[in-house]
C-alpha cells in the first residue's frame, strides 16, 4: 500500500507529464477558469468603486455655490469641462457590460451542469445577462443623475 504523500506526488507528476485522466485535467482547467472569473470580478468591483468615487469627487454638488437646475449638469472642474454626458454614459455602459458579462459567465459556470437542453441554457443565460446589464445600467445612470454629471 502506498502512502498518501507518494500518491499525491505521482498525481502531480502525472499532471505535468500529461498521463492524468482527461476528466481530472478538465476539472483543473475549469477551476483555473473559475478563478480567473472571480479575480476579474473583484478587479471590476474595485474599478466600479473607484469610478464611483471619481464621479463623486468631480461632481458639481461638491461646490457650495452650485445650484441644481436643468441643463447645468457636468463637472465644474476646469480640466473636466471637455467630458460630456456622452462620455459619462459610455463609461456607465462599459462598466455595466463588463460586470454583467463577468457575472453571467460565473453563473454559467455553475449552472451549465444542471441544464442538458442547450436552448433552455441559452435562454436562461441571455435573460440573466439582460437583467444584470439593465440593473447595472439603471443604477449607473441613477447615480450619475444624482451627482448632476448628466441631465
Amino acid at each position: 500500500m502506498r502512502s498518501p504523500s507518494i500518491k499525491s506526488t505521482e498525481e502531480k507528476v502525472g499532471c505535468i507529464t500529461g498521463s492524468m485522466p482527461k476528466i481530472a485535467q478538465c476539472d483543473r482547467c475549469l477551476q483555473r477558469i473559475r478563478h480567473f472569473y472571480i479575480f476579474s470580478l473583484i478587479f471590476l468591483l474595485f474599478l466600479t468603486i473607484a469610478t464611483s468615487l471619481f464621479a463623486y469627487q468631480v461632481s458639481p454638488l461638491r461646490d457650495p455655490t452650485f445650484l441644481p437646475d436643468s441643463a447645468n449638469g457636468g463637472s465644474l472642474i476646469p480640466w473636466m469641462q471637455g467630458v460630456t454626458e456622452d462620455h459619462w454614459l459610455l463609461l456607465a455602459n462599459v462598466v455595466a457590460f463588463f460586470l454583467s458579462t463577468n457575472l453571467t459567465l460565473i453563473i454559467w459556470q455553475t449552472l451549465r451542469f444542471y441544464y442538458h437542453n442547450k436552448w433552455i441554457s441559452f435562454i436562461t443565460i441571455t435573460i440573466t445577462w439582460t437583467m444584470l446589464f439593465g440593473s447595472f445600467m439603471f443604477t449607473s445612470i441613477t447615480y450619475l443623475l444624482m451627482q448632476w454629471l448628466i441631465d
